[in-house]
């Protein structure tokens, strides 16, 4: 354990992310709605389409919303943060028994995403950090400012071998086919009520 008084030091997510979320749902929605709205012109029903188009648009502006309130901070003994969907977590600082700073393959990018990770004395994750959503450096802000010193690994290993070697750092979504086969298909059946809708209220003529 460190003998030093633990600074305090607070962290918010890239301010890039934001920007990138706000174009990236206006770009996968656009051509959706773009169809929508021509039947919706030509059945005079544009102004439900107008709604729909709105309460997604308010949804993501929520999700947005939520994204800058996302944070990790070290003080007064705790480290504590929460993520877009996931309340506020903290761990008192002594219950941390080690620090893992882990350089991983995590998608299609070529570029090593860095994990915190940490642990207690049993191995169970009490906190972790993914590089991606953070400033370079913002996660070895945070491991220096723990009790512990952290242990890096900086030869990139495979996510699916960094779960396999740090058993339980993985969330609930991640690293389950399963849950990524039913978001693909609430996704597509989403979309695809989402269409029998517009054609219902244009008048045009179904198959179900």
């Amino acid at each position: 354990m460190r003998a030093t008084t633990e600074p305090t030091v607070r962290l918010r997510l890239r301010s890039g992310l934001l920007g990138t979320a706000a174009v990236t749902s206006f770009v996968s929605t656009l051509p959706l709605f773009g169809v929508f709205y021509w039947f919706g012109a030509h059945a005079g029903t544009w102004p439900e389409v107008l709604i729909v188009h709105a309460v997604v648009v308010v949804g993501c502006f929520a999700v947005g919303l939520r994204q800058i309130t996302v944070f990790a901070e070290v003080r007064d003994g705790v480290l504590r943060g929460n993520g877009i969907f996931s309340p506020v977590w903290e761990v008192e600082l002594d219950r941390i028994a080690r620090v893992d700073l882990v350089d991983t393959y995590a998608g299609l990018t070529p570029r090593p995403v860095r994990q915190l990770l940490v642990r207690d004395a049993s191995g169970a994750r009490l906190f972790r950090m993914r590089g991606n959503y953070w400033n370079d450096g913002d996660l070895e802000r945070i491991a220096e400012a723990l009790p512990v010193a952290p242990i890096t690994v900086t030869e990139p290993i495979d996510l699916r071998d960094f779960f396999r070697d740090y058993p339980g750092s993985a969330y609930w979504f991640e690293g389950r086919r399963t849950v990524v086969v039913v978001a693909i298909v609430l996704g597509v059946l989403a979309v695809g009520a989402m269409a029998v809708l517009t054609m219902l209220l244009s008048g045009e003529p179904t198959i179900l």
